[in-house]
């Protein structure tokens, strides 16, 4: 039974997962906003932050089969969808780039399909919440550029301001 194999932080009203690669520049970004909201903020007990890295997809489909699930995700991760660098912005579902639609790579953004599967037959909230990437290199280059770095307290406040 996958309710046994569930973690308790999957189990919380709000589940917000941070993105990406540490390794490869910008693409760190959503680690980096769940180490400032642990840093800089108390955490209510019905909220749980995970830096999953690249290991999104198997926590959402985890969540997919699970009978009890969060009310709220909020993904936080890179997206190029040619802004100013650094910029945060939420993007809703059905407004992503045709590239990641049926993307199973997490180097970018977890699995569309799922996350729409959580949506509409899982009746989860899900918010993307995304920078623009100054660049993320194809070799291992860690550490975010200025303007990401810059981003991280935005990105942060937003979640603040929309989950406690």
């Amino acid at each position: 039974m996958i309710m046994n194999c569930v973690p308790d932080c999957y189990r919380k009203s709000t589940l917000i997962l941070g993105c990406g690669n540490v390794l490869f520049g910008d693409d760190g970004f959503g680690s980096a906003v769940i180490d400032y909201l642990e840093k800089h903020y108390h955490i209510p007990d019905d909220v749980a932050l995970l830096n999953v890295g690249t290991g999104a997809r198997e926590i959402l489909f985890t969540i997919t089969l699970a009978e009890r699930k969060p009310k709220k995700i909020i993904i936080v991760d890179t997206l190029d969808c040619g802004r100013e660098p650094g910029k945060v912005f939420t993007l809703p579902l059905d407004n992503l780039p045709e590239n990641k639609f049926a993307d199973f790579s997490l180097h970018q953004l977890p699995t569309s399909n799922l996350l729409k599967e959580l949506r509409d037959l899982c009746h989860v909230e899900v918010i993307l919440l995304a920078a623009q990437p100054r660049y993320i290199p194809e070799a291992v280059r860690p550490g975010l550029s200025k303007k990401l770095q810059a981003a991280v307290p935005k990105a942060a406040k937003y979640i603040v301001k929309t989950c406690f």
